[in-house]
């Protein structure tokens, strides 16, 4: 009796230390190129990263799609879409001469942005985190206010 207990206390402490925390599988993607982000995007199925932001009036939807096209030698189209929330297209074109780059920010002829930050996992896939941004500004061409919408995709 006394050795099957002390095998029940051993078993439980050696699930306690075998159960370590996850490793971010996500790294930054420096350098990345058009063809490397072009494509279709979905939400990221990890519910973690819809919880509320630290950042005031930012929300991270959990159902966007995301299109990136190519439009140029360097230059790409995004269209972003949070169904009943916003439908966007945004194009830019992105720096070749900076490998140190892992931030893409595109912009429309609203008064938006996109900004956002490419990461790779070690299976090869791209992921985006970042938000669109609506500028509003008064007579006097000053900004008085902005909307954000949060959004996490991965390629699929």
């Amino acid at each position: 009796m006394k050795k099957a207990s002390l095998l029940l206390i051993a078993l439980s402490l050696l699930c306690v230390t075998c159960n370590k925390t996850p490793q971010n599988e996500w790294n930054r993607f420096y350098g990345f190129t058009q063809s490397e982000i072009v494509g279709h995007y979905e939400a990221n199925p990890d519910e973690s990263l819809y919880e509320e932001l630290p950042t005031t009036g930012i929300t991270v939807y959990d159902h966007v799609n995301m299109d990136i096209t190519a439009s140029g030698n360097t230059a790409v189209t995004l269209h972003i879409v949070i169904p009943g929330t916003i439908n966007k297209t945004f194009s830019g074109a992105i720096d070749m001469n900076d490998e140190h780059r892992s931030d893409l920010v595109l912009h429309n002829n609203n008064n938006e942005d996109i900004m956002m930050t490419v990461y790779k996992n070690d299976a090869g896939q791209v992921r985006f985190h970042g938000r669109v941004k609506h500028y509003y500004y008064n007579a006097n061409h000053e900004l008085v206010n902005s909307a954000n919408w949060g959004f996490d995709v991965i390629k699929e």
